[in-house]
């Protein structure tokens, strides 16, 4: 909690210089004047923030900060062109043009994140795997879908028009369905939308973290009564002739290891195992799995987390075959606490499994 003070008044400073750059406030009132503004609205939308900690307010505090980290990105820019301006025109730009710059490349960073968040894209993705299968097996993998306030009918409406187009054999939900309660997906009637999402050999979810703070039950029993069977430590065999197993997230203690869950299955025959997290990389791979589908990083969702997240974790985003586990991870569907992609962009995998015999 201490980080977010300090970082908010970080944060608010330089969003004074900023606009102070910007607006170039003549009278010592307009000057004061612009500071106190900044800094009341930022420290007003901290402690609303810290009154629901991690809760749907600090979410609207996360919101203010990253449109306030969006003004960096848009000055670092226009300063750029700035300095390359001079050589190449042998000149300075005029200060107006600047600063016309400034606020369109500002609206052109917000347009861009807003529209990766709400314009999903359809990835393919082929895994030949040298177990035995007839035919080949289309899987829609959706993440991270955070059902909440800034992410609802209208998002399932088109997730589930995008996976009909595809029509897959299966489609599995790899974890966050909802963002951390049912209440806004009871209080809008989601329920009538995410019934809609079928496939002929069913639709599968596993939990994940922001499923387990509080609403598990209710969560499992709202996507199970919309027709999806939640997978809670549990294998299902599709089309007798795959195996898939569904884990709960790290923060049930009470889930098993990969290997008490392979003990479920028939190892000759090929298996996906779905969970929210790609932290069982090592444990995973040594085991007789085919492929491994998890989502939970976001693809570190807003720049300069993409690059980030790609040296603090195993598999940010992608997919990587170890031993003779293929791994993908996807940077999900859904948005989380922010409305706001900066270098992801919503996504649905179809992953065609087939052998090569």
């Amino acid at each position: 909690m201490g980080f977010f003070i300090v970082f908010n008044q970080l944060l608010a400073v330089m969003t004074s210089m900023l606009l102070w750059w910007l607006i170039k406030p003549k009278t010592t009132f307009a000057k004061v004047a612009l500071i106190a503004t900044v800094f009341i609205i930022n420290n007003s939308a901290l402690i609303y923030g810290l009154t629901e900690f991690w809760g749907e307010r600090f979410q609207v505090y996360l919101v203010v900060s990253i449109l306030q980290s969006f003004m960096l990105y848009a000055g670092l820019i226009t300063a750029a062109v700035a300095l390359l301006a001079y050589p190449l025109f042998k000149r300075k730009s005029r200060p107006i043009f600047i600063r016309a710059l400034a606020v369109t490349t500002y609206i052109a960073i917000v347009s861009l994140a807003i529209f990766n968040a709400y314009s999903p894209v359809v990835y393919r993705f082929t895994v030949t795997i040298d177990k035995p299968l007839a035919k080949p097996m289309d899987i829609a993998l959706v993440s991270d879908t955070h059902l909440g306030r800034w992410f609802g009918n209208r998002q399932i409406k088109k997730m589930v028009s995008l996976i009909d187009a595809q029509h897959p054999d299966v489609v599995v939900i790899a974890g966050d369905i909802m963002n951390d309660n049912t209440i806004a997906y009871d209080n809008t009637n989601m329920h009538e939308q995410l019934s809609k999402l079928k496939a002929p050999l069913g639709v599968y979810a596993t939990l994940g973290n922001h499923d387990y703070f509080g609403y598990d039950q209710q969560i499992t029993q709202a996507v199970e009564e919309a027709g999806i069977k939640a997978l809670d430590n549990e294998s299902v065999l599709l089309d007798d002739s795959v195996w898939l197993v569904g884990r709960s997230d790290d923060m049930d203690r009470t889930r098993l290891s990969a290997d008490e869950l392979l003990t479920q299955v028939e190892t000759d025959k090929p298996i996906i195992f779905l969970e929210h997290r790609p932290s069982a990389m090592d444990e995973v791979s040594v085991l007789p799995v085919d492929l491994h589908l998890s989502g939970h990083t976001h693809g570190g969702q807003i720049f300069p987390l993409t690059i980030l997240m790609d040296w603090l974790t195993p598999l940010n985003y992608g997919s990587k075959k170890i031993a003779e586990t293929q791994f993908l991870v996807t940077s999900g569907y859904g948005i989380g606490p922010v409305p706001f992609r900066l270098g992801t962009r919503s996504e649905i995998w179809i992953i065609t499994l087939q052998s090569d015999s």
